[in-house]
């Protein structure tokens, strides 16, 4: 992919991670188990943890919406993520690692989500009934893929590369989406940086003339420089 400037520019991990979703796995995992599964609704805003009060753990399938993931001993705000997706695919690790603390996360919902939720126990059986395996194999790669890249992008860069990836990244979302992020808070949640650093280079940016953004939404952005 080619910048305004001509040079090639590596594709976004957003970008990569839609074009790749596996969309078949996905759909023929959903086909086999929604009959079983617990319906649940989701106002913007709204939590939904992938584990219960009584410490019964569950796969969420998202069938329609836009949500963020968090870890729920720190909520740093892990990235956000869109139908169709499912969620908490690591649980199936922790069920044979009982000795081992297992991680612990939450859903937010962005826009209204609507899906499904499946005990981690049920979905195994289920899984191992109808060979589905080799689907839930397709969506962890892919996912593993997506995580390289992440890292690729992310890790180690300084506090304006991890902006600007950001800002590409929200930029690629629908519209309608794009307008329910304050993107100062976005940023925040994402990466840890301070208020006042982010918008020191939000403001920057503004000046010269790279981004648009009115009350708080992204509306306008330009060729955001590598380095700044």
């Amino acid at each position: 992919m080619l910048n305004k400037y001509g040079a090639q520019e590596t594709i976004h991990h957003f970008e990569f991670a839609q074009k790749t979703k596996p969309l078949t796995s996905i759909k023929n995992v959903y086909s086999k188990l929604e009959a079983i599964g617990k319906p649940f609704e989701l106002n913007t805003g709204m939590r939904l943890y992938f584990r219960d009060e009584n410490q019964l753990s569950y796969i969420i399938f998202l069938v329609e919406g836009c949500f963020s993931v968090y870890h729920q001993s720190s909520e740093l705000n892990i990235g956000i993520g869109f139908s169709p997706t499912i969620l908490n695919l690591v649980g199936i690790y922790n069920q044979y690692h009982e000795g081992q603390k297992p991680p612990r996360h939450f859903m937010v919902a962005e826009t209204h989500c609507k899906g499904f939720k499946v005990p981690l126990e049920t979905f195994i059986e289920q899984c191992n009934t109808h060979y589905l395996w080799p689907d839930i194999s397709q969506i962890l790669v892919q996912r593993l893929m997506v995580m390289s890249m992440i890292e690729e992008q992310l890790v180690c860069s300084d506090a304006y590369s991890a902006v600007r990836s950001i800002l590409l990244e929200i930029w690629l979302y629908p519209e309608d989406i794009r307008n329910n992020f304050n993107i100062t808070s976005v940023i925040q949640r994402r990466t840890n940086l301070s208020r006042s650093r982010v918008m020191d280079i939000l403001s920057a940016l503004k000046q010269g003339g790279y981004i648009k953004i009115r009350t708080g939404k992204l509306i306008e952005l330009n060729f955001l420089p590598k380095a700044f």
